[in-house]
């Protein structure tokens, strides 16, 4: 499975999205952003809004296939596991609706196949993704947007894509 890919960090407060190509051996970002629904509105409202928003994010983009980032488990925080649990279904439900295929992924896969290192952190993906992409390092770039690139990328070259053949000789 390769192809056009939207890479979806989700998230309540912000769900980060980014569409990748894949172009002879690079990839190049299409389109990136962040769906920010209403922090005031109440839980239906706000995970509406995410639907929305994402449906405009796939009709506009047509993606192959989505990398989306599978729900953490933080023993600390639970509330916000299960708050992004919510968005995250929501999400399942608009890209099933629109029929494009998931590839879940963990944040751990997603570091490991950057940057070599499942602990990397949120930094340190974010400057990697800026060394593979060749972006500029845009100062209102949030870093849910670059894990959303991460995402695309590290499903990229999952695949049977031409990139995942030459990683793994």
């Amino acid at each position: 499975m390769f192809g056009r890919a939207l890479g979806i960090d989700p998230g309540l407060v912000r769900t980060g999205w980014a569409v990748l190509e894949p172009v002879g051996l690079r990839a190049n970002v299409l389109g990136h952003g962040l769906i920010t629904p209403p922090t005031q509105a109440q839980l239906p409202a706000r995970l509406a809004f995410g639907a929305r928003r994402l449906r405009d994010v796939v009709a506009e983009w047509e993606p192959d296939f989505v990398a989306l980032e599978e729900v953490f488990t933080a023993p600390r925080h639970p509330r916000s596991a299960l708050l992004m649990a919510h968005m995250r279904g929501v999400i399942c439900l608009v890209l099933e609706e629109a029929g494009v295929p998931i590839v879940s992924m963990t944040a751990t896969t997603v570091k490991q196949r950057l940057t070599a290192g499942g602990h990397a952190s949120k930094e340190q993906v974010q400057q990697m993704v800026l060394r593979l992409t060749r972006l500029p390092n845009a100062p209102g770039m949030k870093l849910d947007e670059t894990d959303a690139i991460a995402l695309a990328l590290a499903a990229l070259h999952e695949t049977t894509h031409p990139l995942a053949r030459l990683a793994r000789r």
